[in-house]
């Protein structure tokens, strides 16, 4: 069995207090994916663990972090959220800027009880604002006063300089300022991230965390050298600490392969796009943007208790732990964990022209309501990260196939031949139908993996209109899935083979000379074949015929070209010469050429209009 376990990630507004622990970090695994897996050990209890994480790996973080705590308790993330000082300042009654600028501060907290000393003078009362005074100096320019309501009803004044101290009297107040400027402090290392960690157990304990972050990939350089015994092959690895913690001792692993690494969008503020209500509609509507992060990690941790409720349009998580989230911060639990089968399987999809195959897990939703949709990390029982994918919303007892890695060891290619068979064809009223059988072979040829067996399964795309002839197959929604044994280092051929059956009608009176040779070729019917010979016979007459009126028209257009010249010529001339009298035997001899050319294509015409003829009633006999 796999356990899946669920991370819900909450943005709302708050400052976690920052406590001295911070974990040590084990172990690191390099992979070529381009990510770090972080291996850290830290003491958690009353006080909570503190980490600094790097704005730009926040993501991947939320996306990756497991806890391995022996008490079993509910853990909790606390961070800033995006948008920790927009969101701290619009909760609280003065601006960012007033924090720098103490009258600006104090005329947007009128009505805050302070008390004001200057120069052993103390003025306590509720604030009524300030203003601009007359200087004691007469050089001194812009002094300011505070006007203060005493509780006796006198309004007091006190001068506002370097030498005035104030103290809000109102804790409210006073935790005002101090979240605003913390919230401002945050912003200032905008690069990183402080995130705390704590739990549903006060009692100190040794605790084991990890996440991954984005690293450069590992390199490798290598060195051959002549050796007694041949030549000796070297390997030297270039590795980067680029997590920005030092590593002080620790494991390093450099793990090579193909596993999916995959970017997710979990700190930054997702907002879901909504429909405009209608100002006369009485309810609004909703859409759900689910998120959620998936992680399997074998650890004594609890996920927080959930009542959970399914709807027509939605489900509801709730939980049942008390959540407290300050604004401008963001928490991160987990609230979800079901046991699943371990359908694991190498798979090609075909079709898509992949060399590899995927690394995949088929899985059922067993929940009774929707699972939400979100980025998944996988991990392997005593080897890390093995790759990352996504889960599509799934309604209960839906299933997916989800990949998250490539078998670089297995390759398999693709070869597509079709065939196309008439298998009948009959005349009816001079159509012709004609029932093909169309095939299409594909054939996948698999190299097994150079270490061990492998079951490859073979999602063949199922296509519209085509029937699987080939048995064994597993049929989906939308594929026909093929389990195929590949024994070490050797290669399988899996073919698969589709048809369908596609009827044509064809007006044979449309069909030129050559149509009509290549349909007659087909034709399994050695009467029917005949009469598209005899068909075929007659067009090729007509068109030798249509070249011969074609050619007469053009004949006779030249001559009369030539007879308008000749007479043109006579007629400019105006005279008896011998040259003009065999100019006009010439106009003579042409009209009768002109008069034969016409009665050639006269009779090419209608010899054409009789084989029409004769096509018809050859149709109507069948």
């Amino acid at each position: 069995m796999r356990v899946m376990s669920m991370g819900v990630v909450l943005g709302a507004i708050a400052l976690p207090a920052l406590a001295d622990q911070t974990p040590e970090i084990r172990a690191v695994t390099l992979s070529r994916a381009g990510v770090a897996m972080i291996e850290a050990q830290g003491t958690l209890g009353a006080e909570p663990l503190r980490l600094s994480i790097r704005r730009a790996d926040i993501d991947d973080f939320l996306k990756s972090v497991r806890l391995s705590d022996p008490s079993g308790a509910v853990p909790m993330l606390s961070m800033t959220g995006p948008s920790g000082v927009a969101d701290v300042f619009a909760a609280l009654p003065f601006e960012p800027d007033a924090l720098g600028d103490l009258r600006a501060l104090l005329e947007a907290m009128t009505g805050a009880h302070i008390t004001a000393q200057r120069r052993g003078i103390s003025v306590s009362g509720d604030v009524m604002g300030t203003r601009e005074v007359p200087c004691a100096q007469a050089d001194q320019r812009g002094c300011i006063a505070i006007s203060v309501l005493h509780e006796d009803g006198a309004i007091r004044q006190i001068l506002l300089d370097d030498a005035t101290e104030l103290q809000f009297s109102d804790t409210a107040d006073q935790n005002a300022v101090a979240r605003g400027l913390a919230a401002l402090r945050q912003a200032g290392r905008a690069l990183m991230l402080d995130v705390t960690l704590s739990s549903t157990e006060t009692d100190t304990r040794d605790i084991s965390l990890g996440w991954l972050q984005p690293a450069p990939v590992w390199k490798t350089a290598w060195r051959a050298e002549d050796g007694a015994d041949g030549l000796v092959l070297t390997g030297w690895a270039v590795v980067e600490n680029t997590t920005g913690q030092d590593w002080d001792s620790v494991e390093l692993t450099l793990a090579t392969g193909a596993v999916n690494a995959l970017q997710a969008q979990l700190y930054d503020r997702m907002e879901a796009a909504r429909k405009l209500a209608d100002p006369m509609m009485d309810q609004a509507l909703m859409a759900s943007a689910p998120m959620a992060r998936g992680m399997a990690f074998e650890a004594a941790m609890e996920v927080a208790p959930v009542a959970m409720d399914d709807g027509e349009s939605f489900s509801r998580y709730t939980l049942a732990t008390p959540v407290t989230v300050q604004a401008g911060d963001m928490i991160s639990l987990p609230f979800l964990r079901e046991a699943l089968e371990d359908a694991r399987l190498t798979l090609h999809n075909g079709g898509t022209g992949a060399v590899h195959p995927s690394i995949a897990i088929a899985f059922e939703n067993p929940l009774p309501l929707r699972l939400p949709a979100g980025i998944v990390t996988l991990y392997e029982d005593g080897r890390g990260h093995a790759g990352d994918a996504m889960i599509p919303e799934l309604a209960p007892g839906a299933q997916a196939v989800i990949e998250f890695a490539r078998d670089t060891a297995m390759q398999v290619s693709e070869t597509l031949t079709e065939t196309q068979n008439l298998q009948s064809a009959r005349v009816v009223d001079g159509v012709l139908v004609a029932e093909e059988r169309l095939e299409r072979r594909t054939s996948y040829r698999i190299e097994g993996a150079p270490d061990a067996a492998r079951v490859l399964t073979i999602s063949h795309p199922q296509r519209q209109g085509w029937d699987m002839q080939s048995t064994g197959g597993e049929s989906g929604f939308d594929d026909t899935k093929f389990r195929v044994e590949v024994p070490a280092a050797e290669i399988v051929t899996q073919e698969v083979v589709e048809q369908r059956v596609t009827s044509t009608r064809i007006a044979l009176l449309e069909l030129d000379q050559d149509a009509l040779a290549f349909w007659s070729s087909r034709l399994p019917d050695a009467q029917l074949r005949a009469v598209l010979e005899q068909l075929q016979d007659l067009r090729a007459q007509q068109a030798q015929l249509r070249r011969e009126a074609a050619r007469q028209r053009e004949l006779e257009a030249q001559l009369i070209a030539d007879q308008e010249r000749l007479v043109g010529l006579i007629v400019q001339l105006g005279d008896d010469s011998p040259a003009t009298r065999e100019r006009r035997m010439r106009v003579d001899t042409i009209e009768e050429e002109i008069t034969q050319s016409r009665e050639a294509r006269r009779n090419a015409e209608t010899r054409q209009s009789e084989i029409e003829a004769e096509l018809r009633e050859v149709l109507r006999a069948q």
